[in-house]
């Protein structure tokens, strides 16, 4: 008998499948039509607490940005995800948390949305959280962040979508990943079309350079 349990259970279930994934999809683009302020996302670990460097930063750049007249939006769990959205809370701009629910560690009840929806399938949660967005910005996280990295970069790389900046926060901490890509997959000509595809990425210490980066003021 095949282990592939819940996989099974979608494919058998196409109907209901294809009907959540549907309404997941529908529901989000509803979710964003709710501001008419530029939105940019923030991704990062989920398990940074309120102490950490990259909290506080985090927690600073939504607050500035928020100030400025954007939207803040995240998967609404916490670490990064609850630093961003205290931020745009503190900041009175709209905080959307797009939740995950099959993810038990990341359950947040604070009281710092204006927007919020939970999502089944993480593929359409991760659409969402891009599609309308002018900027992707990332905090050091782990595979889940990294697998929303690379997925956006591979999208603008290839035309699928829109190019917008994705701007990584913490040079030290990315600089080792990039070096081997370039070291790598670029000298090898394997996975990279050139250095233009590194570049879609912009690698940012302080608040000032991410205002930097998205022009100030809305």
């Amino acid at each position: 008998m095949s282990r592939l349990h819940k996989n099974r259970q979608y494919f058998e279930r196409a109907g209901w499948t294809v009907d959540k994934v549907k309404d997941e999809i529908n529901d989000g683009l509803a979710l964003l039509g709710k501001t008419d302020r530029r939105i940019v996302s923030f991704f990062g670990s989920h398990r940074v607490h309120k102490e950490s460097e990259y909290y506080k930063h985090c927690k600073e750049a939504a607050f500035r940005l928020g100030k400025s007249g954007y939207a803040i939006l995240t998967g609404g769990g916490p670490g990064i995800m609850h630093a961003a959205n205290t931020g745009a809370t503190e900041a009175g701009a709209p905080s959307f948390g797009l939740k995950a629910e099959l993810l038990e560690g990341e359950k947040v009840t604070d009281k710092i949305f204006t927007h919020e929806m939970d999502f089944h399938f993480l593929f359409v949660r991760r659409f969402i959280m891009s599609i309308k967005s002018e900027a992707l910005i990332f905090y050091p996280g782990g595979f889940g962040t990294l697998n929303e990295l690379f997925e956006y970069a591979v999208l603008m790389q290839t035309g699928i979508v829109d190019t917008v900046p994705i701007i990584c926060v913490n040079r030290a901490y990315w600089q080792g990943l990039f070096k081997w890509l370039e070291d790598n997959p670029l000298r090898k000509d394997f996975l990279l079309h050139g250095k233009g595809d590194i570049a879609l990425l912009h690698f940012v210490d302080s608040c000032d350079e991410i205002e930097e980066i998205l022009g100030g003021t809305t």
